[in-house]
Formats: structure tokens, C-alpha cells, sequence
């Protein structure tokens, strides 16, 4: 059973290629068409679908299930959603121009730069973390009798690095793979097992519907965010993480690496309380 998240709107295209390619078998149809496409990005967006269908060898109605697959309506759609993606990825970087001289001037500036940053970002966490907080979700995690962890793009390393820490204590843990918008083995989950969301931004239409999505087989579900605006009436619990994330790329940075020592502490508190189980 798969479900999709059909009340989000905004698709990150590129990311959910992606992961038909890192989660697919290369026998898999889809897996050539995200292929192909991957291959020939710049062309998307002005290609006919009977251009694609044959760079695939397969049909113009395979094509087309594959949009829709991905939560796009029709070729139209999906051939707008990656201009939009394509533009986007042009602004990846971002730099203000004075920051842009200094690393001209000296290139090494950069690497003091995203270092530094990195490093403020968890300065700003270190001093909020408080254990008995930390306890009380390692409390929750034991005590369950499944977890399922959920991350889109940068946030699913996290939930994947945290799953095998945890499996070596012990403790599994479901670390859900998603195309997209949509979510893979979502029936596992059974009532009052916990459900771990991880993200930093928390974009509110997105997680807003995972939450609805999940919340239908009636677990407890836990929010892990830096971002103190989102709430939920659905949510039961939030763990919310001080930081800053970096204001001159589109993709996570520092918000990826202070989740990920969050995580770490978690893990050591777990061995230590509950390892020698």
C-alpha cells in the first residue's frame, strides 16, 4: 500500500527523481523515464511527450502515469513544475555581493564562512538543550513499540544515520523512504506506536498533511523542527531546535547538521539509559 500526500502542492521535482533513482530497480520503467530525464534536464521543459517517450522507449500513456505517479496532472503539468524547478535551481546559490568579493579576494573566506555558520547555528541550540527534555523523548522512543521516522530531502539523512545508531542498541527503527509525495509501507503503523517527524523548516502545507495522513492509523506523533511557528492540533508532542539556517542557498545546511548532533545526543542518552537492556 502507498499513500500520497494530495493536498501538497508544491512538488520538489528534482528531489523526488532523485529518489526513484536511489530507491527503484534499474528495472523499473520509472526508474529510465527519472533517468533519462535527469540526463537531459535542460531539454524538459520545451520536449514533447511522444520526444520523451521514445528517448525512453516506451509510450506516450507511460509517460504520462509516471506524471501522475508524481502528483503532477498531466505532461503539461509536470513540464511546468520542472521549469519552476529549473529556475529555482538557478538561484541555488545566492551570496551577496560584498560576500561574493571577499571570497574572490581570498577563497578561504568560504570555507571560514559555512564553518563559522555552522558552528554559530549550534551555539544557538547548545544553551536551550535541556536533558530532561532530551530524556522525555528518549523516554518516548523506548517505551514504544514501533517508531517511524519521516524526513524529506536532507532531513531523511538524519533519519537514516539515527535508524542504524539505534538498530546497534537495539532499538529498531522504521526510517520511511518517500517518492515525493508519496509514502511507502504507511500501513506498518498501528495505534499509540510513535511517529518521529523531522524537518527543519517545517513548511506548513507539507507537514500539515503528512500529519493528516498519518495521524488516520492513531499513533503518537512527535514534531523534531527549528521552526517555533508550527503547530498541530494533531501533533502530541514538539521538540523545537534553536538555529539558523543559512540564508544564501535554497538547500538545508546548518539546519541539517544541528539536526543531526539533536539526534546524536539522543542516541548516546538512549545507550546509556536503556543500552544494557
Amino acid at each position: 500500500m502507498q499513500t500520497k500526500l494530495n493536498d501538497y502542492n508544491e512538488i520538489d521535482l528534482l528531489y523526488t527523481l532523485m529518489t526513484y533513482i536511489n530507491v527503484s530497480s534499474s528495472q523499473d520503467m520509472y526508474y529510465t523515464i527519472a533517468l533519462t530525464i535527469l540526463n537531459h534536464l535542460e531539454e524538459i521543459p520545451n520536449i514533447s511527450i511522444n520526444d520523451l517517450a521514445d528517448m525512453c522507449y516506451t509510450s506516450p500513456a507511460t509517460i504520462s502515469r509516471f506524471c501522475k505517479d508524481l502528483n503532477c496532472k498531466n505532461f503539461a503539468a509536470f513540464k511546468r513544475g520542472m521549469a519552476q524547478a529549473l529556475a529555482l535551481a538557478e538561484d541555488e546559490i545566492h551570496l551577496r555581493e560584498d560576500t561574493k568579493h571577499l571570497i574572490n579576494d581570498n577563497p578561504q573566506y568560504l570555507i571560514d564562512k559555512i564553518y563559522d555558520d555552522t558552528v554559530i547555528s549550534l551555539q544557538m541550540a547548545r544553551p536551550e538543550l535541556d536533558i530532561k527534555k532530551i530524556d522525555e523523548v528518549v523516554k518516548l522512543i523506548h517505551d514504544a513499540k514501533s517508531v517511524h521516522m519521516f524526513g524529506y530531502q536532507f532531513s531523511r539523512i538524519v533519519c537514516n544515520d539515527f535508524q542504524l545508531k539505534m538498530l546497534k542498541l537495539k532499538k529498531f527503527i522504521y526510517a520511511f523512504v518517500n517518492r515525493g509525495n508519496e509514502i511507502q509501507k504507511l500501513e506498518t503503523i498501528e495505534e499509540n506506536e510513535l511517529v518521529i517527524i523531522v524537518t527543519v523548516s517545517a513548511r506548513k502545507e507539507l507537514i500539515d498533511s503528512l500529519v493528516r495522513k498519518v495521524k488516520e492509523y492513531k499513533p503518537k506523533i512527535l514534531v523534531v523542527t527549528m521552526n517555533k511557528n508550527y503547530t498541530n492540533p494533531l501533533v502530541d508532542y514538539y521538540y523545537y531546535l534553536t538555529g539558523k539556517e543559512s540564508d544564501y542557498t535554497q538547500s538545508a545546511m546548518m539546519g541539517t547538521v544541528d539536526m543531526m548532533t539533536l539526534f546524536n545526543v539522543i542516541y548516546v542518552r538512549y545507550g546509556l539509559l536503556y543500552g544494557n537492556e
